[in-house]
């Protein structure tokens, strides 16, 4: 565990043998932890008998889909602890426009170049992917071990009544969702409900100018990481002598940020966490540090952004600080419409009363990848178009044919009448010729130039022999004496 824990302050690519590694032990465990519960029949039994009214899955693996449907609790709601999850949108029949909606752990705004749509459209793919055969496959075997007729998984995550996530319209990326899709992020945070410090902690925040909380949370521990990271942040810190700076253990999320109403300084180790940063970045209310660009300069440079620093706000307020634009934020989410406290108990009571509720299941959910995306529609259209423009072609190619041939036969016309052939030529001397008074056994001669051609021997009384393709013509007989 200390070692997969060290892996999250390393900037590994998805391919690594040791990224790899954790996420093969990761599915391996929760695939083991689905065999041991669903062979559980004393567990599963218990739950059976409490006749529950509704049952929330967490969005992790598939095996929490399962048990509900073993333990025959009539109706459910999928939560996720981050955002809506990739799988969970597309087998839910949310559209997916990976042109501008990231994968939920890809590093990206919603604004992308050519390279990360790219990215974005694969990762998708691959996160749906994965988690039907590594998780919805395998975890669906598992049940049908115990009952051969068990439903996939999948049919009965396309059959989910309500799906609950912790987000937030107001700084979530803007994308396409359905009427079932319900935000309850900041649920249960209540600023009215924090305790007073205690003296040591309140005699610090009363000396000091300024004071930063330093986290990585409980999953990260600050003990564990790099001891490169740890000479940069304390000699960052030693930069600005007027503020405090502490150092916790236990962290806070976004949601939890945002309701302070304090600006941050982002450095996404895992998970969710790297489209965490990019969003609180994007957002105005955050500085985003990478893993491998930690040092003493860039933690000092994002502390006097931070600080001191101006971020472009909205078109109503365009010079904004960061302290200015989280505190902002932060009163909107507080005064929006309906509290996630609000929705989370309404919705909860409204899908326990009605059980299914097949009228927000879209008729996505009920179509292949063709048909989804109109794949056979666009093809059918672009056959037509091509056929289209194929006959058109066909018939301005016999149009052009026909114009030229016509335009050679008119060509040949005129050069007919202003210049006649040699051959013409020559046929109309013979012509002449003939014309003349018969000289017997004499031999008829035609000048041409300066050359003498023989065109006609014939006897006295015969038929002369007469050629129109050369100038000398004999009879059959030879002339005597010649």
């Amino acid at each position: 565990l200390r070692k997969q824990t060290e892996m999250m302050f390393l900037d590994l690519p998805i391919w690594d043998y040791r990224m790899r590694a954790t996420l093969t032990q990761m599915t391996t465990l929760l695939n083991g932890m689905c065999r041991s519960v669903a062979k559980n029949k004393e567990f599963l039994d218990w739950m059976n008998a409490q006749k529950f009214d509704l049952a929330f899955a967490y969005m992790a693996d598939a095996c929490p889909v399962g048990i509900i449907h073993y333990a025959k609790i009539p109706t459910w709601i999928w939560l996720s602890s981050a955002g809506l999850v990739d799988f969970a949108a597309y087998y839910m029949g949310v559209p997916m426009v990976p042109s501008y909606s990231p994968p939920i752990t890809m590093e990206s705004t919603d604004e992308m170049n050519f390279f990360e749509r790219t990215k974005s459209l694969l990762g998708q793919i691959l996160l749906v992917t994965i988690w039907k055969r590594t998780f919805a496959d395998q975890e669906t075997a598992i049940f049908r071990e115990i009952d051969p007729n068990f439903p996939h998984i999948v049919e009965l995550a396309q059959k989910c009544p309500l799906v609950m996530v912790n987000s937030n319209e107001l700084y979530e990326f803007p994308r396409p969702t359905l009427a079932k899709i319900v935000n309850v992020g900041g649920v249960g945070i209540q600023l009215k409900d924090a305790k007073p410090l205690n003296p040591e902690f309140q005699r610090i925040v009363d000396k000091c100018e300024g004071l930063v909380v330093f986290s990585f949370g409980s999953v990260a521990p600050s003990h564990l990481m790099p001891d490169s990271w740890k000479t940069a942040f304390l000699e960052a810190f030693a930069r600005f002598p007027s503020l405090n700076f502490v150092l916790r253990y236990e962290g806070e999320d976004l949601k939890g940020v945002i309701n302070t109403g304090v600006p941050m300084i982002t450095v996404a180790l895992w998970g969710d966490q790297p489209r965490n940063a990019k969003m609180a970045a994007k957002l105005g209310i955050a500085v985003n540090l990478q893993k491998n660009d930690i040092s003493t300069t860039t933690v000092t440079e994002a502390l006097n952004k931070v600080i001191n620093g101006k971020r472009k706000g909205t078109q109503y307020f365009p010079d904004f600080s960061y302290s200015q634009n989280v505190k902002r934020l932060s009163l909107m989410v507080k005064k929006k419409p309906v509290s996630p406290n609000h929705l989370v108990v309404a919705w909860a009571e409204f899908v326990a009363e009605f059980k299914t509720l097949d009228n927000l299941v879209p008729a996505g959910t009920k179509l292949n990848f063709i048909q989804y995306h109109s794949l056979d529609v666009i093809g059918f259209l672009l056959a037509v178009t091509i056929l289209v423009l194929f006959v058109f072609w066909k018939i301005l190619r016999f149009l052009f044919s026909e114009l030229y041939n016509l335009s050679l036969k008119i060509r040949k016309q005129k050069q007919t009448m202003v210049a006649p052939s040699m051959q013409e030529w020559a046929t109309s001397q013979i012509s002449i010729t003939l014309q003349r008074p018969t000289v017997p056994r004499h031999v008829v001669y035609a000048r041409s130039g300066d050359c003498s051609t023989e065109l006609i021997k014939y006897k006295r009384f015969s038929k002369p022999n007469v050629s129109l393709f050369g100038f000398e013509s004999h009879s059959s007989e030879s002339p005597k004496g010649r």
